[in-house]
């Protein structure tokens, strides 16, 4: 399933609420920036505790959503500039280049 799919269950307010909190893990399963517990705890540090409120849980997901939006417009850069460079000549990406593939994108 898809990190969409998984969003989608998260937010539908007709599912109980411990199987949304399941399906926001399993977002973090596909989305890790801290890898999954690191995630799991940065979210609960902003949004409060999502497992027992709905409201946190909502602010939880929102917050991973937007982060990885967020790496996916880096990511898509990245990837035009690559190919630019590619086109003219440079096959290495330049010493120091900041690559979005890289983990640790959030401070802890």
């Amino acid at each position: 399933m898809s990190f969409g799919w998984h969003a989608r269950r998260v937010a539908d307010p007709a599912l109980p609420l411990r199987v949304r909190v399941a399906a926001l893990r399993s977002c973090v399963q596909l989305y890790r920036p801290l890898g999954f517990h690191g995630t799991l705890d940065r979210l609960a540090g902003v949004a409060g505790p999502y497992q027992r409120d709905e409201a946190a849980l909502l602010r939880a997901l929102e917050v991973l959503e937007a982060d990885r939006a967020g790496w996916l417009a880096e990511l898509e850069a990245y990837a035009r500039a690559r190919r630019s460079g590619k086109r003219c000549g440079r096959r290495v990406p330049a010493e120091g280049e900041r690559n979005p593939n890289d983990r640790g994108r959030w401070s802890a």
